[in-house]
């Protein structure tokens, strides 16, 4: 459906937009105010569920074009899925720490390479905007 796939793009844009922040708000002005947003604990988790709910709807709606039932949106699906798991731990981070040295050292993992996943969800978004029906894409 259109409205997915619309969804789709612009959830994996604000979310890599968000992950981002630091190192685009610093990069391109207009571009701070992810950086607010991601700097938020309500700001993390809005936009985390919904780039993970958006990732696993679709998974299984095909964007317009699509010859393939399931696949069709795989890249951007894993993108937004990934992204928003990214902002979740992030939003959870503070109460995981508490728990001691496991706490840190999964928050380090998965937090280290935001800005790298994030110019690449936002990469994603913008190549599955400009081809919708690129079968992977």
């Amino acid at each position: 459906m259109t409205q997915f796939y619309l969804l789709s793009v612009l959830a994996n844009l604000v979310a890599g937009l968000t992950l981002a922040g630091d190192y685009l708000g610093g990069r391109f002005k207009f571009l701070a105010s992810f950086k607010s947003l991601r700097e938020t604990r309500s700001g993390q988790l809005a936009v985390g569920l919904i780039a993970l709910g958006v990732g696993v709807i679709t998974v299984f709606v095909r964007a317009p074009g699509d010859y393939v039932p399931v696949v069709g949106d795989l890249l951007p699906s894993l993108a937004g899925m990934a992204m928003g798991l990214a902002l979740l731990v992030e939003a959870f981070r503070q109460k995981v720490e508490d728990r001691g040295p496991q706490g840190t050292l999964i928050s380090r993992a998965v937090l280290t390479y935001r800005v790298p996943a994030g110019i690449a969800g936002v990469a994603v978004a913008l190549a599955h905007f400009l081809f919708p029906a690129a079968v992977i894409l």
